[in-house]
This record gives C-alpha cells, structure tokens and sequence, in this order.
C-alpha cells in the first residue's frame, strides 16, 4: 500500500515538472517570436502585442495646442456667449488641459514661473537726471491650474524676446487705474483666443492683465483694484459674463518703478510721442530652481 502511494506522488511530481517546462518553453517562443519581430519587422503574432506609449514631446504638445486653439477661435468667432454654452466650455477646457502640459515640459512642472522686465527711461522722464535710465520689474505668473491659457499668451512673449524673433515694447499709456504696454502691431504672437478669466484671480491693485477686445497681446499693470472695472461685464454690454484675462502680479518693483516712476511719464491715456514712452528692453524667464532665491534663468532648448 505504501509503495503504491510512492508511486503516484511520483507521478505526479513528473507532471509538474512537465507542465513548468511546458509553460517555460512556450514563453520563451513568444519572446523570441516579439524580438524578431523587433529586428526584423515580421508580421505573425507579434504585430498585436501592445509596447507602451511614450510620452508626449514638445512638439507634439504644440501641435494639439495650435489645433484646439483654432477650434476655440472658430466658436468665438460666433459670437456665442461661451462661459455658459457647453460645446464652448468643453473646447475650451480642453485647450486649458492641453496648454498646461505643454507649461509643464517646456518650463518644467514646478510654479509660478516669473518674468523680470528690464526698463528704459528716457530723457523726457522727470526724474531721470536723479535715478536715470535703468529700471526693472519683477511679474509671477498666476497658477496654470486657474488661467494657463493667459499664463502661456505671456510666457511667449518673453520666450520670443529671448530668442530674438520679437524684441518691442514699450509703456505708452498713463490712465487713473492702469499703465499699458505696447508690444507692436506685427507681434507674432496672436490675442487669447477666448477671454480666459477666474475668479479666484481677479484684478487687484499690482496684477497684470490683457488689454482690448479680443484682449492681448499687449498688456497693463493695475495701479488700484480693478476687479470691478475689468471683471465679468465691465468691458461692453453684450456678455455680462466676459472679462479681461488677469494672468499675473508684480512682486518686485511696483511701488519704486510702477507708482514713482512710470506713472510720471510726461502725458496722460495714450502718449503719441515714442520718445516720452519707458521702453521695455529686455525680458527674461525664471523658473523654480535651485538659484539663491529658489530660481533659475531659463535657458531656451533651441
């Protein structure tokens, strides 16, 4: 009775033994079956194995977010009210989705991302014998997870300077409530192409914000609080919902180049005469690092 037990635990250890090798033998025929079909380009089984995607590129990003951009400028064009029709607001928060990703690999995942403004002041400047030409403003950008479209409007525009494809700027209006900037008429960087605005980041006194109807690319600094004068209904009568974009705030220099020095540019609302504007003469991109104030200069990739 015993020897027959043997037997069959015998027995049935062999048939594991057989079924492991089984199984190991067919794995290694699929295997070798997926690397030929690497190398060599063979079309059997192979071809339905899945490989893993790979992660989108810059370039790759652009492109969705040139074309989602196109299909927003098209219903704009409409004249829908887009903040409360929903074919609008699916468009729309897939440019905002598509835009954020290309924030993030282009300037890195980590906000706010900053801006600085080098200035030049001309003779015409009251005070220009005492503190003469130079000057400079630090703009940190609001979080893209609110306005990445407006965010991205303005980060080209100093990625364009850096780079050398446009280099003009100047502030060339001196109203009660805001300082505007002119950034030419042949910018190549186009106006938002819808009035992206949020709430939790209105206009108050020392945010920057997109100027016209559409708004962009030229730009203003808020000297009061203009969440009322530019917020939801205040720029024309048609949409009670629209607003101008506000899509950052100006952390170093307000008060001694904002207040003291630009608002003293000789005139008042629109100044003709280029040679009474403050001329922006520089742009430059910071971004989170590892510098001694927590950033770094961004360096364009090509």
């Amino acid at each position: 009775m015993e020897k027959e037990q043997k037997i069959r635990r015998d027995a049935k250890n062999r048939q594991k033994i057989i079924c492991i090798v089984a199984v190991s033998c067919i794995l290694c025929f699929i295997g070798a079956i997926c690397l030929k079909d690497d190398i060599n380009g063979f079309s059997g089984v192979a071809k339905n194995v899945r490989f893993p995607v790979l992660a989108e590129t810059e370039d790759d990003l652009v492109a969705m977010v040139e074309s989602l951009d196109k299909k927003v400028r098209d219903i704009k064009a409409t004249g829908v009210i887009m903040e409360t029709d929903d074919a609008s607001l699916e468009a729309t928060g897939k440019l905002q989705d598509a835009t954020r990703k290309l924030l993030a690999k282009r300037y890195g995942p980590a906000e706010p991302y900053r801006v600085r403004i080098d200035l030049e002041f001309q003779p015409s400047i009251p005070d220009f014998e005492e503190n003469g030409p130079d000057g400079s403003i630090l703009i940190e950008m609001g979080p893209s997870s609110l306005i990445p479209h407006s965010v991205f409007t303005f980060m080209e525009e100093a990625k364009n300077w850096m780079t050398g494809v446009w280099q003009v700027g100047a502030f060339h209006r001196v109203a009660n409530h805001v300082l505007q900037v002119t950034v030419g008429n042949k910018n190549p960087v186009k106006h938002l192409a819808f009035q992206e605005y949020h709430k939790n980041y209105p206009h108050k006194k020392g945010t920057v914000g997109y100027c016209g109807r559409p708004s962009g690319p030229c730009w203003y600094v808020s000297i009061q609080d203009n969440t009322q004068n530019h917020g939801p209904g205040s720029q024309q009568k048609h949409n009670p919902f629209e607003a101008d974009a506000c899509f950052g705030r100006v952390i170093e220099g307000f008060e001694d180049v904002v207040v003291k020095r630009i608002t003293k540019m000789p005139g008042k609302e629109f100044i003709n005469d280029p040679k009474k504007h403050v001329l922006i003469k520089k742009m430059t991109i910071y971004i989170p690092g590892d510098g001694p104030d927590g950033y770094v200069e961004w360096k364009p990739r090509h």
